[in-house]
């Protein structure tokens, strides 16, 4: 079942234009990279790494109070509004799952995970400071580990109920992250999008042509774990869906984010040849729209 998409889920609290001057108040940091458009609209170039990463900083700062949020140079800098989207559009089939469609259950009770959490840990810290969620963030680049870990334990909202997992096997994506006694009533994903670093680097090249610039490199960043494996999102979901068999009776919803059109059927297609298997699956494909971008959330229910 496909839902339509509206601009931003309702919840979501980044509708409209930024309020660049509570941001600025909120995070000081900011103001270096106010700019104006020629109408004379308050803005910031969205094409400089560094202009992104503090309106990061300031959106967390300012409405999820996170008061400090760093990433070293390299990366992945993700765009906040699109991220809380993608929580809340799951904590609505969370909120189906415990029989509760008008109110999404909140608190430490409700655990979710996510896989590949990365340096910037957001998918965690916009779980847990929206919903009150326990969130387990797995990541194989230790580095990465590291400086979520950092993160967490630098913002007292966030410790207790952030916990990080290293996964030690490239080859694995939930084996080895859930343990025996577990159980996840959500679990969240943002694939490595590419194949190689050479396809990532021709649709960046791609980006920039249409914007009419020369190669200013990625303004959102990434490194090669975030960005590309081998066989791309395709074989990563794939690969998801696989194991997800094995813990049907510890996780209530998967989930991953699905970028590329092309690869929608034949995920679906994966799911329904699963459930001969494995009996009924309930699968949902979620559209979610921010500005120009569109992006679509597969989800999976053993039933």
């Amino acid at each position: 079942m496909r839902t339509p998409a509206p601009l931003l889920h309702p919840r979501n609290l980044h509708q409209g234009r930024y309020d660049l001057a509570l941001l600025c108040k909120k995070y000081p940091a900011l103001i270096p990279f106010i700019t104006h458009t020629p109408t004379g609209l308050a803005t910031i170039d969205f094409s400089q790494a560094n202009a992104v990463q503090a309106l990061n900083a300031a959106l967390l700062a300012a409405y999820y109070h996170v008061s400090f949020w760093q990433l070293p140079e390299g990366y992945l800098c993700p765009p906040i509004p699109g991220r809380a989207d993608y929580i809340h559009y799951a904590a609505d089939l969370v909120a189906e799952l415990h029989n509760t469609p008008q109110q999404v259950p909140t608190g430490k009770q409700i655990r979710m995970l996510d896989i590949g959490c990365g340096a910037n840990c957001i998918y965690a810290i916009l779980a847990s400071r929206s919903y009150g969620w326990h969130v387990v963030g797995s990541e194989i680049d230790p580095q990465a580990l590291l400086i979520a870990d950092t993160i967490v334990n630098a913002n007292p909202s966030l410790k207790g109920v952030i916990k990080l997992r290293k996964q030690d096997n490239a080859d694995n994506i939930l084996n080895g992250v859930i343990q025996q006694n577990d159980y996840f009533d959500l679990i969240v994903c943002n694939p490595p999008f590419y194949s190689s670093a050479a396809e990532a680097q021709t649709v960046n090249q791609q980006k920039w042509q249409k914007l009419g610039k020369t190669n200013q490199g990625r303004n959102f960043a990434g490194n090669s774990t975030e960005l590309w494996c081998d066989g791309g999102e395709l074989a990563f979901i794939s690969k998801m869906i696989v194991e997800s068999t094995h813990y049907a009776k510890q996780v209530g919803w998967f989930s991953s984010l699905v970028s590329q059109q092309k690869h929608h059927k034949l995920l679906v297609n994966q799911l329904k040849q699963q459930a001969k298997v494995f009996g009924p699956i309930d699968i949902r494909q979620i559209n979610m729209q921010q500005g120009q971008k569109s992006s679509l959330m597969l989800a999976w229910h053993f039933s």
